[in-house]
């Protein structure tokens, strides 16, 4: 295999730390696995290596592409060395390739003794599981400290923190303060470092807040203006406009004076606030020359504009004066001390309660196995060495997303001299923080390895193997004009910028393609339904989808080496959030283009759910407005617009609830007679007495047993599976009912606790993912950026790139940052008056610039997707004023655009559009400039922009029409025939008539050998036995099958695998063996592992596979004569046998019908003398003769068919058919 220069580096540096930056689609995988197999093959054996991975995806990638490059050496080797390697892959499936929460999980469960932890628990592995039992340890906690707060200091930081309304705000910020915390190696003592931004000593301009970052911050604002000024003064000399430079040198000589050194906080204050700018020098030119040279002044202009506005930025940190500051600042230090108290309280009791549940969560995890490697016992220190010993060498595989506390695990086990760390990754798609990721881990190793190549080395793979040419110069012509260190966190430039190493055929078209719906166009088209801009966007992706198809789109098939036309699942639509998801289910369903929404979390949004809440809400409290409109006017009671308005005119002063009794109790006396009151009252009388049932049940009962009662009473979940997307809806309704019975579990009860949790988790923008139903192969991809993450596809989409990046975070009453720690405002109980304190604008400004940060590495990894095709999809309010708002970036002389127009940038399409803005292609620049930098680029992009009626004129907008809509329609079409016209005869005729083939009827012309096996027991008798039609279930396609239903999967225990769930898992390991190496107990274990990992088997099934039985199979006589027959060995073979109908049901009376029978053959290989068919069963049989015989019976039929469909497959005879008895290890021959 050839490599580049680069990847040949990675795998031949040894004896030191690598540090192995990969750029998008640089073969980073392909790489880390060669080195392992080179490594092994040097005879490093894999029990001296600890390869973690982020996902247990990754994880089991890795083990599969190492079994498949060892079997690759060991079919190459002589025979000591296939014996070595043959033992390699023989401890791969116990080798420490895993997640590095699994293998801290392998440190607890084996010294978890040095810690003193009890070793039985189970791990938190759900969110909201998680989230549940956080809410019931702080209820508790918080009703203690309120109290018990004799000094009132709790009562001061809760007012802090709250509004008039609710406490919520406090509570959320103790979640949070716990939540970093729980990523730091040693949580107590950052908690105890928060308040040190809040210590003043002295004069503010000494303190170390204002020396290392204030004035930092303002003097990177100072160089921001130094910078545009010196620019406008540049454009001026060139165009010999005396004044205009004169009046720049005299702003960039006061400028200069600013010595901050010399000033106090008032002063340098004063100076940042009445900094002269004077007036701008009047510039006039002959009108000849005018429109040239307004162009110049505007730049000019903007110049000046840009320097004023930079040292705006700046004063913005300087808000109040010295004395108000400090003011702000010491009082704020009790408040964050107190903060620090109580989320150490909540912290401990947290971990009580866990710790009595035997419950932890990943982090907890973390934690013990750091404690186990940092303890300081005699026998901790020994394990500790034993472990750094053994590992020869540590691989940390994406180590951009690794946080603070799993650092400190890694480098705790790493030798020093020489290092032993191998670190892979890209800084460029580290968009983890919302995970407390910290890129500025790899960022520190970067650059301290290239200033030290004695502590390690730093190589760069820059190829990019994935994508077209064209896909990665549009990448570089973005990124090099808005990522840098200043915004950005690294120079994208040099090898940091992609570099073309893929091989497309030139034929290929180049496409980058901006796709904007423009929302200020008004539609000609009166009474249409114009959409909106969501709508619009994705309009627009599946009118685009639906064209590439049309045309025969062609794509170059990687793996195939050819060219193919583009199928739905070449395709991907990729956003920041999911928002729009349920759109594009419904769009892309009435468009009939298949769609698989990854991922979705979109569940709270779902009508159905949403339904479902209310109807609780209203359980709960009726006298909610808002909630029991909607369920009276859901499917559930019907109600429609001018029912509901008619039952408010009853009673208008009181609330909706009110007004429902009103009408109930005064039907008889002052509404009954009234057509209207009279189709009405029935409605109401049955949804108060089933409310008055449900609220009987909610006091009585479990909140599962409600759930489900509801769905039976109201008949719902049946409704919803007539819905469009009926299996999902259904799905997602049961989900709510496990997720009520969850939360019931796990110790919590009531059904006001339960809606108030599900309220925080929306409010909090906290989901639940869509429950799962069956995945459809061939269907456009739907996720969000970070779901895509390691993925790519030959056409992508990014879709509502013109949505504002969300900064929430940075209104809250308290930032959070990793490195600066916590910023607040303080709340004055004086003046009543909030404002945000000196650490939280400090804090705040760096925070800000981490977001933008990530949604730069976000646009990079969406970008960086596409292999062949490229469409953003934005929206804007007018095409004029969206090409004005870029073009800013004409003003702008350098490549890298100005930090502060960047920043102040906040979409994805605001970036790219500056981006393009400069460049010679670029058609819509209204001053048609362009950078010198970019003169030469030769990238190829284009740029839509399409109305609303260019939308409606696309094709059918394919909206449902109302209900009523649709019955007016259908009595237009109706047309009533006269009964006198009508032929009695033909009546009864019609009515009496008898189809002669009935039989047929009732079977489908397509069955399974599982369903029919019992019809050839005997030999003799084709008959159906007990087996019937079943009318009952139209998807089973009336075949015929047995009524012995199985258990509806909400009445099945889980508490243990069935029969039939371990046979098919035997059948998978038996499949899935490796027969041309030793069949022992660690091969079985091998493939069961591998099947575990690959999530094909579910660890409860795996463990009650009996792999003895299975060794004892290929011990036997028989199993070595399958051994010595590999070569002509198949397994699992399926088949599709064609025969008379007849011959099958003797009831079908049409001898020229047909039926197709489909079966998987466990086995046959071929002698000279035939085919040897053989089928593995297993069923538990003793060893008694009538047991084996009865046995033989009931599966001889069956045999017959597989050894039918081999002999008409293959051409050959049958010799002999053995079933083998896994249970009883016995061979019987049929």
């Amino acid at each position: 295999m050839k490599y580049t220069k680069s990847q040949q580096q990675v795998l031949d540096t040894h004896q030191t730390n690598l540090l192995v930056s990969a750029s998008a689609g640089s073969g980073k995988t392909r790489v880390l696995v060669d080195r392992v197999i080179n490594m092994v093959v040097a005879h490093e054996s894999l029990e001296n290596l600890l390869i973690v991975t982020f996902t247990r995806a990754a994880a089991a990638e890795m083990k599969e592409r190492i079994e498949k490059a060892l079997r690759q050496r060991i079919s190459e080797a002589n025979d000591s060395e296939q014996r070595y390697l043959s033992r390699q892959l023989a401890v791969l499936p116990v080798a420490d390739i895993s997640t590095l929460d699994a293998f801290c999980q392998r440190i607890v469960a084996r010294y978890y003794y040095l810690i003193d932890l009890d070793p039985v628990f189970r791990i938190l592995g759900d969110q909201s599981e998680s989230d549940l039992l956080k809410d019931a340890v702080w209820n508790d906690v918080r009703e203690q400290l309120y109290a018990n707060d004799a000094d009132g200091a709790f009562k001061r930081l809760a007012i802090n923190f709250s509004n008039d309304r609710s406490d919520d705000g406090l509570t959320d910020k103790v979640l949070q303060v716990f939540q970093f915390m729980s990523a730091k190696p040693d949580p107590a003592s950052w908690l105890d470092t928060l308040a040190e931004n809040y210590e003043v000593k002295g004069s503010l301009m000494a303190s170390e807040l204002v020396q290392k970052q204030v004035l930092p911050l303002i003097q990177q604002q100072l160089n921001i203006a130094q910078t545009e000024l010196q620019q406008a003064r540049e454009l001026a000399a060139k165009q010999q406009i005396d004044k205009a430079v004169s009046y720049v040198n005299d702003l960039l000589t006061t400028l200069s004076e600013f010595h901050m050194d010399e000033l106090n906080w008032d002063g340098l204050r004063a100076g940042l606030n009445e900094f002269p700018w004077g007036r701008l020098p009047s510039i006039t030119k002959k009108a000849a020359e005018y429109d040239d040279y307004q162009l110049i002044k505007d730049r000019y202009v903007s110049h000046r504009d840009n320097a004023k506005d930079a040292l705006v930025q700046a004063a913005k940190l300087m808000p109040l004066p010295e004395d108000e500051t400090v003011t702000a600042i010491v009082n704020s230090h009790d408040i964050v001390v107190e903060l620090t108290k109580v989320v150490k309280t909540f912290a401990r009791a947290y971990d009580a309660e866990k710790r009595r549940r035997h419950v932890w969560e990943f982090s907890d995890i973390e934690h013990f196995a750091l404690d186990i490697l940092q303890a300081t016992s005699d026998e901790a220190v020994a394990v500790r060495q034993q472990l750094s010993k053994d590992y020869h060498e540590i691989m940390v595989d994406e180590y951009q997303d690794t946080n603070e506390l799993q650092e400190a695990i890694v480098t705790t086990l790493a030798h020093d001299d020489p290092g032993n760390l191998f670190m892979v990754g890209d800084i460029k798609q580290s968009i983890y923080r919302f995970r407390l990721a910290e890129p500025k881990l790899f960022i520190d190793k970067f650059n301290h390895y290239q200033a030290d190549p004695h502590a390690g080395k730093e190589i760069t793979l820059a190829e990019n193997f994935r994508s077209m040419e064209n896909v990665d110069d549009f990448t570089n012509l973005i990124f090099t004009q808005i990522m840098d260190e200043q915004l950005g966190q690294i120079k994208y430039e040099g090898p940091a910028k992609l570099v073309y190493g893929a091989n497309y055929p030139q034929t290929l078209p180049n496409v980058a393609s901006l796709m904007i719906y423009d929302t200020g166009v008004e539609s000609e088209q009166t009474g249409k339904d114009v959409p909106d801009g969501d709508e619009g966007q994705v309009t627009l992706i599946a009118q685009k989808i639906r064209e590439l198809l049309a045309q025969n789109t062609e794509i170059w098939d990687r793996s195939e080496q050819k060219l193919r036309r583009l199928r739905f699942q070449d395709i991907a639509i990729l956003s920041s959030t999911r928002n729009s998801n349920l759109e594009i289910q419904d769009q892309f369903g009435r468009a009939d283009i298949p769609v698989q929404i990854n991922d979705a979390q979109s569940y709270f949004k779902t009508t159905e759910v949403q339904i479902m809440m209310s109807l609780l809400q209203i359980i709960d409290n009726p006298y909610q407005d808002i909630p029991l409109a909607a369920v009276l006017r859901s499917p559930i009671v019907g109600l429609n617009e001018n029912e509901l308005a008619y039952l408010r005119v009853t009673d208008k002063t009181d609330d909706y609830y009110t007004a429902l009794l009103h009408f109930d109790q005064q039907y008889q006396t002052d509404y009954a007679g009234d057509h209207y009151a009279d189709d009405l009252y029935p409605k109401v009388q049955r949804f108060l007495t089933q409310l008055r049932q449900f609220q009987t049940t909610a006091r009585q009962k479990q909140l599962a047993t409600l759930i489900w009662q509801i769905y039976q009473v109201t008949g719902f979940l049946d409704y919803v599976a007539g819905m469009p997307a009926g299996p999902q809806r259904q799905a997602n309704l049961h989900a709510l009912y496990e997720r009520a019975s969850d939360y019931e579990q796990n110790g919590f009860k009531g059904l006001f606790q339960f809606v108030r949790f599900i309220e925080r988790m929306q409010r909090n923008e906290h989901d639940l993912a869509e429950a799962k139903t069956r995945a459809t192969e061939n269907a456009v991809q739907v996720m969000t950026i970070h779901g895509s993450k390691g993925l790519e596809f030959p056409v992508v989409f990014l879709l509502n790139a013109s949505k504002q990046f969300n900064m929430r975070e940075l209104t809250d009453a308290a930032v959070l940052n990793n490195q600066l720690g916590i910023g607040i405002d303080y709340f004055d109980p004086q003046t009543r008056v909030t404002a945000p304190t000196l650490p939280k604008l400090v804090i705040q400004a760096a925070t800000r610039k981490e977001a933008l940060a990530e949604e730069m590495r976000k646009l990079y990894v969406a970008l960086t997707r596409a292999e062949q095709q490229l469409y953003i999809v934005g929206q804007c309010d007018g095409q004029e004023s969206l090409i004005k708002s870029w073009a800013a970036a004409n003003h702008d002389e350098t490549l890298v655009l100005n930090a502060n127009l960047r920043e102040k940038s906040p979409t994805f399409l605001k970036w790219i559009g500056m981006a393009l803005m400069r460049h010679p292609n670029f058609k819509l620049n209204p001053e048609g400039k362009v950078l010198p930098a970019l003169k030469d680029d030769q990238t190829q992009f284009d740029i839509h922009f399409y109305s609303a009626d260019d939308l409606l004129n696309m094709g059918p907008r394919m909206k449902p029409e109302t209900g009523e809509k649709w019955l007016v329609g259908l009595k237009a079409q109706a047309q009533v025939t006269d009964y006198s016209e009508v032929n009695i005869d033909q009546i009864n005729q019609l009515m009496n008539f008898k189809y002669q083939h009935l039989p047929e009827t009732m079977t489908t012309a397509y069955q399974s050998v599982s369903e029919i096996k019992r019809l050839f027991e005997d030999p003799d008798i084709k008959q159906l036995g007990d087996y019937q039609p079943d009318w009952q279930n139209t998807q089973a396609g009336n075949r015929f099958v047995t009524h012995e239903l199985g258990q509806p999967a909400f009445m099945q225990t889980v508490t243990a695998p069935t029969s039939a769930e371990i046979g098919t898992a035997t059948h998978l390991v038996l499949q899935e063996l490796d027969v041309s190496q030793p069949v022992d107990l660690v091969a079985v274990q091998h493939v069961i592992d591998r099947l575990v990992t690959q999530k094909v088997m579910p660890e409860a099934v795996a463990a009650r596979i009996n792999q003895p039985q299975i060794v004892n199979f290929f011990k036997s006589e028989f199993g070595q004569t399958i051994l010595q027959h590999q070569d002509s060995l198949k397994r699992e073979t399926p088949f599709s046998l064609l025969l008379p109908a007849h011959d099958v049901f003797s009831e079908v009376t049409d001898k020229t019908a047909k039926i197709l029978i489909h079966g998987i053959i466990d086995g046959y290989f071929v002698t000279q003398e035939g085919i040897i068919l053989f089928d593995y069963k297993t069923d538990y049989v003793s060893k008694r003769s009538d047991a084996v015989s009865k046995i033989k019976h009931r599966y001889e039929g069956q045999l017959r068919l597989y050894a039918l469909a081999l002999e008409k497959m293959l051409h050959q005879s049958v010799f002999e058919k053995y079933l083998y008895l896994l249970s009883a290890d016995q061979l019987v021959q049929i």
